[in-house]
C-alpha cells in the first residue's frame, strides 16, 4: 500500500470509530475528524435568537447567530480540508444560496450584517471566489460534480463546465428546466444525477446551505453515514451559521466561503479560473438528433442567430416545475396567471437577442420570456450532453458518416 493509500485507510478508521456528535460536545463545532482534540469554539460575529430561516422550523439550539473560527484553528481545517480533498476517490460539491451572497444575489435563510448590495438584476450577477475556485479545483482534477440548489449560473459562469453540474431545482439559464415551486416536480434525470451522488461520493464540501431537510439534502447525510462503516470520507460544513447537520461533519469550518477557498487554493498553488466568455458561435453543428438528443448517427445544426425559430426539448419541465408564468407551456387547456389568460402552447418561440450583461440568449416562448445560458452552445458542440433544452423548430440534420 502506497503512502496516499495507508493515510486514506488511516483517516477512514479514525472516522470510523468517531460517531455523529451531539450540540452538547465541544468538537460539535469542528468536526469528528478531530477526535480527542479539541480546539477553542468559534466566536461569535452576529447573534440572533431566530431560527434560520423563517419557512423552515429548527430545533430549539439552532438559531441564526453566526460564527468565525480563530485564525490558528481556521488554518488548521483549511489544512485537513486540503488533505481530503488529495485523498478523495469523488469530490461532490453541494451548495445553497450562501456562496452567492457576494454577488448580490438573495438568499432564504437570515443572515448578519456585511452582506452585499443586492444585484440590480439577480441574471446580471457575477461568480464569486467560491465559484472560480471550485471551477479551478474542477480542472485541477480535485472536484468531480456540483449538485446546485441555486439557479443563478454563477458556477457556468465561472467555467464550470455544465456536463458536470446538477440544477437540482432548475435554472435561470435552462428554459427546458425552470425554478422548480416547492409543490413541484424536480426534473427526473435530474433527481437520478442527485441520487447517484449520493450513493457514489467519497468527499462532500456542504457550501452556504442550512440543510434545513430538502430531499437533495441525502447528498450531504448519505456519504456521512458511509464514513461510519469507514467507506467514505464524509462531509465537509462550510459554513458561518450552524445547520441541523453539524453533528454529522467530518470537518466544520465556521468562515465565509471566499476566504476558505482562497486560503486553500493558496495552500494548494492553484490558480483562480478566469470567467470564460460566451458564445464563440451562433450556429454551431452537435451531434444530436431532430429532438435534441445525443446521437451517434445523426448531427443538427442549432442556429441561435436573433429572430430564429426554436422549441423547447420535448422533455422540458415547464409542466412539472408548477411556476405559474410558464404552466400554460404544455398545458391541455387555458392557464390564468396574474389576471391573464395565457393559451397553450407546445413550446415553441424564437431567438431575441443575446445579452451581455446576463451571458445568455433572450428568448421568447410562447408569449413569455425565458434565458439559455451562453456555455449550453458550447457544451453541446463537445457531445457531452445527454440532451439540449431548444431546438430550431426546422432544424438541419444530416447523417454521421463513419
Amino acid at each position: 500500500m502506497d503512502k496516499k493509500n495507508s493515510y486514506k485507510e488511516e483517516i477512514l478508521n479514525h472516522l470510523a470509530k468517531n460517531s455523529f456528535l451531539n450540540p452538547d460536545q465541544s468538537n460539535f463545532f469542528h468536526g469528528r475528524i478531530y477526535g480527542k482534540s479539541h480546539p477553542p469554539a468559534p466566536r461569535v460575529t452576529w447573534e440572533s435568537s431566530d431560527a434560520p430561516r423563517h419557512d423552515h422550523g429548527a430545533p430549539e439550539w439552532l438559531t441564526a447567530t453566526e460564527f468565525t473560527d480563530a485564525k490558528d484553528v481556521f488554518e488548521d481545517k483549511v489544512e485537513w480540508l486540503m488533505a481530503l480533498l488529495k485523498i478523495s476517490s469523488k469530490t461532490v460539491i453541494y451548495t445553497g444560496a450562501g456562496i452567492s451572497t457576494a454577488a448580490g444575489v438573495e438568499q432564504a435563510a437570515r443572515g448578519g450584517g456585511g452582506r452585499q448590495k443586492k444585484a440590480a438584476c439577480s441574471t446580471d450577477a457575477q461568480p464569486t471566489v467560491t465559484h472560480r475556485a471550485i471551477a479551478a479545483l474542477r480542472k485541477a482534477g480535485l472536484v468531480h460534480s456540483w449538485i446546485q440548489q441555486n439557479h443563478d449560473g454563477l458556477p457556468q459562469k465561472a467555467g464550470y463546465p455544465q456536463e458536470d453540474i446538477v440544477e437540482i431545482h432548475g435554472s435561470w439559464y435552462d428554459p427546458s428546466n425552470p425554478v422548480v415551486c416547492y409543490d413541484g416536480n424536480l426534473k427526473h434525470e435530474h433527481y437520478q444525477k442527485m441520487k447517484e451522488a449520493a450513493d457514489s461520493a467519497d468527499l462532500v464540501l456542504v457550501l452556504g446551505t442550512s440543510l434545513s431537510g430538502l430531499n437533495s439534502d441525502r447528498v450531504a447525510k448519505d456519504p456521512a453515514k458511509r464514513s461510519l462503516q469507514g467507506r467514505s470520507l464524509g462531509t465537509v460544513i462550510i459554513n458561518l451559521q450552524q445547520t441541523q447537520q453539524d453533528g454529522i461533519a467530518s470537518l466544520r469550518i465556521f468562515s465565509q466561503t471566499d476566504r476558505v477557498f482562497s486560503a486553500l487554493l493558496e495552500k494548494l498553488g492553484v490558480p483562480l479560473s478566469l470567467s470564460p466568455k460566451y458564445p464563440l458561435e451562433k450556429k454551431v453543428l452537435i451531434p444530436y438528433d431532430r429532438n435534441g438528443k445525443l446521437s451517434k448517427t445523426k448531427q443538427m445544426f442549432l442556429d441561435l442567430s436573433d429572430n430564429q425559430k426554436i422549441r423547447l426539448n420535448p422533455d422540458h419541465n415547464c409542466q412539472g416545475s408548477k411556476q405559474g408564468a410558464y404552466m400554460h407551456i404544455g398545458a391541455k387547456q387555458a392557464i390564468r396567471y396574474k389576471d391573464c389568460v395565457r393559451q397553450p402552447g407546445p413550446g415553441h418561440g424564437r431567438v431575441l437577442n443575446y445579452s451581455n450583461s446576463q451571458c445568455g440568449w433572450r428568448l421568447e416562448v410562447e408569449g413569455v420570456t425565458m434565458l439559455l445560458g451562453g456555455w449550453w452552445l458550447e457544451a453541446a458542440t463537445r457531445g457531452v450532453l445527454e440532451s439540449v433544452p431548444v431546438i430550431n423548430i426546422e432544424p438541419q440534420v444530416v447523417d454521421v458518416v463513419h
